[in-house]
């Protein structure tokens, strides 16, 4: 049994995943589009398309790693207590999606490309951004990836643990 608290375990998981996903993401990134000359938003490899991808693509991949190492903590009680709460909305509605890791994994790339993208690319737009550098877009994309994955990597972790194992 893990000797610290499920936040500070969360804590934890929240900064190696924000490192991870950054260094990935940023070294991608810049080995795509470092020759690339300015990226504009429009078009096929523009950044507009590239962001959307990338929201699908980081929270379905993360969403299968990370639940599935959770389950497996849980599993062999290497995990810290973790008490689901009916008080917590989010504890409800996780209680309520299916078991599969496959299924959350896809309903989490998808959240991630119908709310972070559309708000991330709404947000450029307002701001009138409508070039990077190849330098300017890794740094953003670093920063956005860090963001993004702060705010969900708990509800992600909680996503593996809400339900229990179907009983076969």
């Amino acid at each position: 049994m893990a000797d610290h608290t499920f936040d500070e375990h969360v804590r934890k998981e929240t900064v190696i995943n924000v490192v991870i996903n950054v260094v990935i993401n940023c070294t991608i990134i810049w080995f795509l589009k470092k020759d690339a000359g300015t990226i504009f938003a429009p078009g096929e490899h523009g950044f507009k398309v590239d962001i959307f991808a990338t929201a699908f693509l980081l929270f379905f991949l993360m969403s299968l790693v990370v639940m599935s190492i959770h389950r497996a903590q849980r599993k062999s009680g290497k995990l810290p207590a973790f008490f689901p709460s009916e008080q917590n909305w989010r504890h409800r509605l996780l209680g309520r999606l299916p078991y599969s890791v496959w299924i959350l994994a896809l309903g989490f790339g998808l959240f991630a490309m119908i709310v972070f993208a559309p708000i991330t690319v709404g947000l450029l737009a307002v701001a009138g951004v409508t070039e990077f550098t190849p330098g300017g877009y890794t740094l953003f994309k670093g920063i956005w990836v860090a963001i993004i994955v702060a705010l969900m990597i708990r509800t992600i972790i909680e996503a593996a643990l809400v339900k229990p194992a179907p009983l076969k």
